[in-house]
């Protein structure tokens, strides 16, 4: 009878400290976490101010109303403040007379833009020119054509 009460006390006290320990160290515990998702960044291209006239070729007989350049400008920022200037890209694409590329190499544009945008507005400027046509069928292609063409702004982070 003694050695089962001996058993039985030593099963509780070690028991009994297991349980202790257990109630001691609580390890298992959990926390909500909550993660916002942010936002996009926008260039925001303003409306374009054009200089006034009809192009004519640089040397061609200037009437009322002819200029020889084109020059249109365009206003750019970002709509969110950011940490780190971003590169900036402009390009002249789909350049067409009169919805056609086959005399498309008279006309000349000539970009004047920074290399980077930041949180301060900036200002960009195509300049339009017209070469000279080679000959009589070319200048009646274009005589009196509207000149269309798409200026993309593309705007990256760093590399």
């Amino acid at each position: 009878m003694k050695k089962v009460l001996a058993i039985v006390l030593l099963l509780f006290t070690f028991g009994g400290s297991a349980y202790a320990f257990a109630l001691w160290d609580d390890l298992d515990q959990s926390t909500d976490v909550t993660i916002t998702v942010g936002e996009g960044v926008t260039l925001t291209v303003n409306p374009e101010t054009f200089s006034d006239g009809n192009l004519i070729p640089e040397g061609a007989v200037q009437k009322a109303g002819d200029v020889t350049e084109i020059v249109i400008t365009f206003t750019l920022n970002l709509d969110q403040v950011v940490v780190e200037e971003l590169d900036l890209a402009v390009t002249v694409e789909n350049l067409l007379i009169n919805n056609d590329a086959t005399y498309a190499g008279l006309v000349n544009t000539v970009v004047v833009s920074p290399t980077t945008i930041h949180n301060d507005e900036v200002t960009v400027t195509v300049t339009v020119t017209l070469s000279e046509p080679a000959d009589q069928t070319e200048y009646d292609a274009i005589k009196n054509q509207n000149i269309t063409f798409d200026v993309t702004f593309l705007a990256t982070e760093k590399e």
